[in-house]
């Protein structure tokens, strides 16, 4: 094997290791230094694939499982800047911008799922919680942003479409303590 994989522990390559002939007598050895090697340098980052409410497909790229890159699978807008928010009790991916600015909850959309292995995790656990078909956050209650999201569910990605600011305005009014309107995906 002299297929160098790029990478080196304390100055010592695997190139080093397997073509050493002093090294190679020794395998338990060798094969415990491989094991370090690639213990510390072969970590590859984890991801979890996502799904909106309508219907499109994401990539989270996961470090210390925590989200660090959304990417759109699919075109159009596959260059677009996307992130997880998790304001409310929805978990929910919002296109537009990856600075501090705050994204406008019409331009987010709630993530679905059918297990915990579908959400992305938070607070540094291995998973997510989904709970009737929906990527939550179980520690924050239902608001106004979870309901217009969930009014939003099913009609587009946007927010100008008549349906759209309806649904918008309907979601928004969802009173104190927050009630989803019934015309809307309930929780």
């Amino acid at each position: 094997m002299t297929e160098s994989l790029g990478f080196a522990y304390h100055g010592v390559t695997l190139e080093t290791l397997t073509s050493n002939p002093t090294l190679t007598s020794s395998t338990p050895i060798r094969a415990i230094a491989i094991v370090v090697v690639c213990a510390s340098a072969c970590s590859r980052a984890e991801t979890v694939q996502l799904k909106d409410t309508e219907g499109r497909r994401f990539t989270a790229s996961l470090k210390e499982s925590q989200v660090v890159n959304v990417t759109k699978n699919e075109p159009p807008n596959r260059d677009e800047p996307f992130t997880i928010e998790r304001k409310g009790y929805l978990v929910a991916v919002c296109s537009g911008s990856t600075t501090s600015a705050e994204v406008p909850i019409a331009q987010c959309r709630g993530l679905v799922c059918r297990a915990d292995q579908e959400c992305p995790p938070a607070h540094g656990l291995k998973q997510g919680t989904c709970l009737n078909g929906l990527c939550i956050e179980p520690s924050n209650s239902i608001g106004p942003d979870d309901a217009i999201m969930l009014c939003l569910a099913g009609t587009g990605v946007g927010d100008s479409l008549p349906s759209q600011i309806e649904r918008f305005a309907l979601g928004l009014n969802c009173g104190e303590p927050c009630k989803v309107p019934t015309p809307c995906k309930q929780p």
